[in-house]
């Protein structure tokens, strides 16, 4: 991956925060300048789709003065319902007959006019079979992608790139880590959404976003103990200072949601290996705010039998100033993955 001198700034617009990197790229390498998070505004976001597009540029474009960042050039991920990523089997034909054959067979898996949708296509270099190709599409609606350009607008800054946020995940694992020669899952826990891919050799297997995250905890708490969602945050939050006293039930609640999670998530390993996944995944790497709930990813290495890792952003790409203190950035680390993607994405890339 080459880059000219330039910088450029991922924005991962999440459901409960809004994330910004700018990078610096010169040559192979990459430095980051800067980085901040802002709360997302209430009911701005819903399941990755934007139902509030002056509020959440008003809210970009704030947190863009007072961190200052310099450049306005912005990279912007889209998640959970406003795209889609799926893997398909066709049999093997010309590159070049293949657009028409794509629009065809995407009908079939798209919960939506297709005449609505821009769609994009990538040829894995391996198949199932040797009569076979394997592709992967990308959907996403034409609304949900203006809507994502009207709120770089109302932030002042300018929309290079729309890519999917979870297929940036892939491009920063990449970047970092280099191509494995077996499977390897990448998670990303949010609040209320985990992305949850596949990849193999640097191409994309399988990708999902699985409706759980960080606050099925919080609910759960909430719920069973008749209090606010608040002050459920902030009894999850305790949960990690084992020098603080909590209440008795608290972790026999957030052992039920955890339960909740890891059967959801092991769910979608199964359809991955139903959908053809029949190479087995051998290892995990995590990343995201809600990966620091007390012993979610040991128990899922536990219940699942596969090794998880946490996800390091930053194994290739340095600090550019003395704001971004190891200290800073040992905090900040898990909040960066699809952010930096984001930034690292150049027009053209598969």
């Amino acid at each position: 991956m080459l880059f000219s001198s330039k910088k450029v700034i991922g924005l991962d617009l999440g459901s409960s925060s809004i994330k910004m990197a700018e990078l610096k790229l010169s040559g192979n390498t990459a430095e980051l300048e800067n980085f901040a998070s802002v709360q997302t505004p209430p009911q701005a976001m819903t399941n990755g789709e934007i139902t509030d597009s002056f509020l959440l540029g008003e809210a970009i474009k704030s947190l863009h003065k007072e961190q200052r960042f310099t450049r306005k050039i912005v990279n912007v991920g889209m998640w959970g319902n406003s795209a889609i990523v799926k893997k398909i089997s066709l049999p093997k034909r010309d590159p070049k007959e293949l657009k028409e054959q794509i629009k065809f067979e995407a009908q079939q898996y798209l919960p939506f006019d297709i005449s609505q949708v821009t769609l994009e296509h990538h040829i894995l270099p391996f198949s199932t079979t040797p009569d076979m190709m394997d592709v992967l599409i990308i959907a996403a609606q034409n609304d949900f992608i203006g809507k994502y350009v009207e709120v770089t607008t109302f932030s002042g800054l300018k929309c290079k790139i729309i890519d999917v946020a979870s297929l940036a995940l892939a491009n920063i694992f990449e970047f970092n880590y280099g191509r494995f020669n077996e499977p390897v899952a990448l998670f990303n826990f949010g609040a209320n959404s985990t992305q949850f891919l596949v990849i193999l050799q640097g191409e994309v297997l399988f990708v999902r976003d699985i409706p759980v995250g960080g606050f099925h905890f919080t609910n759960e708490i909430s719920k069973n103990m008749g209090i606010t969602l608040e002050e459920a945050e902030a009894l999850k939050l305790t949960q990690q200072d084992q020098t603080t006293e909590q209440p008795e039930n608290t972790k026999t609640f957030m052992n039920m949601a955890l339960d909740y999670v890891t059967e959801e998530i092991r769910n979608s390993i199964d359809f991955y290996s139903a959908s053809g996944g029949d190479l087995q995944i051998t290892k995990a790497y995590f990343t995201g705010g809600a990966s620091l709930t007390e012993g979610m990813t040991d128990h899922l290495q536990d219940s699942l039998k596969i090794p998880f890792e946490p996800l390091n952003p930053l194994i290739r790409i340095k600090p550019a100033n003395k704001k971004l203190t190891p200290a800073y950035l040992q905090q900040i680390t898990p909040f960066l993955s699809t952010t930096l993607g984001l930034a690292l994405r150049e027009v053209g890339d598969s």
